[in-house]
């Protein structure tokens, strides 16, 4: 792993605030009265706001099967729908409260669908400078299969990762074999998703879901008190808006969905939510879907076919064996300014559906699509076996295994 010094330097200042706040509320802590409550504890996550990712399913399992475990879901009160899910399951604990920030240093693992939430300072400052002060180990339950180049972000020295758990044998492999990622074989668990193992196809509608994922050069990243970003100003002026906004006002896709009766579900990503109300369509067969309404799994079990573009989630359709498109009409810029291209990943030659680049061309494919009744071609089908290491409802078992395993390490 080489280092950057300029990154290191600009690190210094955020260290500094960080290790304060750590102080600080580890000595808060030596007097929370809950603390034999929280010790030994795992702690959950995913964004803080949400309990629809595999956080979430992971967390529902160890209720159903290891009740006796301490295990806490973080989560805001705020967010009704998702808090309402986990109310039911008990151990809720309010996301960035006291009782969290204080329940940390006395937890024995947190575990997240991302980095940088679960707790409100760099985890690396705490487990690099404060270990001493009793430091949980950090597992990274994922949020999806990594495909592009994310060596900068998910490598072991900048994120803190203690296990990661990865999908499928090419994500093995790959965090294993690229020196940059910085993992040992035992600090990768080869297990599959936790939610995968009730991703299987529901009553599905006469519905196409189209599910962009986002740009980080289009969003702000002063993140409001409930973890949503803000898209830039500039932001439809972009190619990103401008392609999608035109897809939406297709009178040819318009007359395809009426022909087929059916209609399509735009659901952008997370991070680009707070951008939902500035696209438009005059289409009486497409509806706008947001996160609060929505359940993004309901969504894809209902659904025959995905549009998408880089997006991960089109894995988990494909997982039911359904058929992909990926309108990638940006790519040089989206590799050039959000991800760097990945040398292990080609989806072009590995993809679980059809690359697309134009308009056209992607309104080709999809009436060729709905011609063949939705179905995944042979092809893809074929690459989808061969993709995902396991095809059953056993995650959830293979994740406590590997967390248990660390547990008797470390013991």
């Amino acid at each position: 792993m080489k280092y950057d010094i300029k990154q290191i330097v600009s690190t210094v200042p955020r260290y500094i605030h960080d290790s304060l706040v750590i102080l600080y509320w580890r000595c808060r802590s030596l007097f929370f009265r809950e603390k034999e409550t929280y010790r030994g504890a795992w702690l959950i996550c995913e964004r803080g706001i949400e309990a629809r990712d595999n956080g979430f399913a992971f967390f529902q399992y160890m209720r159903q099967h290891f009740p006796q475990q301490k295990v806490y879901y973080l989560i805001d009160h705020t967010q009704q729908i998702d808090y309402e899910q986990v109310k039911s399951y008990g151990n809720i604990l309010e996301y960035n409260s006291p009782a969290h920030l204080m329940a940390i240093f006395y937890s024995e693992f947190l575990l997240s669908t991302h980095i940088g939430y679960i707790t409100p300072w760099s985890f690396v400052c705490h487990k690099t400078f404060f270990s001493w002060l009793s430091c949980p180990k950090f597992i990274l339950l994922n949020h999806g299969i990594t495909k592009e180049d994310m060596s900068d972000k998910l490598n072991k020295f900048t994120s803190g990762i203690d296990l990661f758990i990865a999908a499928n044998k090419q994500d093995y492999d790959m965090l294993i074999g690229d020196s940059r990622y910085g993992y040992k074989p035992d600090e990768i668990a080869l297990t599959g998703y936790a939610r995968y193992d009730k991703w299987k196809t529901g009553e599905e509608k006469r519905q196409i879901l189209f599910m962009p994922t986002w740009r980080n050069y289009l969003v702000n990243r002063a993140i409001s008190t409930k973890n949503q970003p803000k898209v830039i100003k500039t932001f439809t002026s972009s190619i990103y808006y401008k392609s999608i906004q035109n897809l939406l006002n297709s009178e040819r896709l318009d007359r395809m969905l009426s022909a087929n009766k059916m209609r399509l579900v735009f659901y952008p990503h997370y991070e680009m939510q707070s951008a939902l109300p500035l696209w438009s369509t005059k289409s009486k067969n497409i509806t706008f879907a947001d996160k609060q309404h929505n359940d993004i799994p309901t969504l894809m079990r209902e659904s025959m076919v995905m549009i998408t573009d880089y997006s991960g989630v089109g894995f988990d359709f494909a997982y039911m064996y359904k058929p992909i498109l990926y309108y990638q009409f940006d790519q040089e810029e989206y590799y050039g300014r959000h991800y760097f291209r990945s040398e292990n990943y080609s989806m072009e030659q590995e993809g679980l559906g059809a690359v697309i680049v134009t308009e056209d061309a992607l309104l080709d494919e999809l009436e060729k699509t709905i011609d063949a009744k939705c179905k995944m071609e042979t092809v893809y089908r074929k690459r989808v076996d061969d993709f995902f290491t396991y095809h059953d409802t056993n995650n959830c078992e293979r994740i406590y295994k590997a967390i248990i395993k660390i547990a008797k390490c470390e013991g």
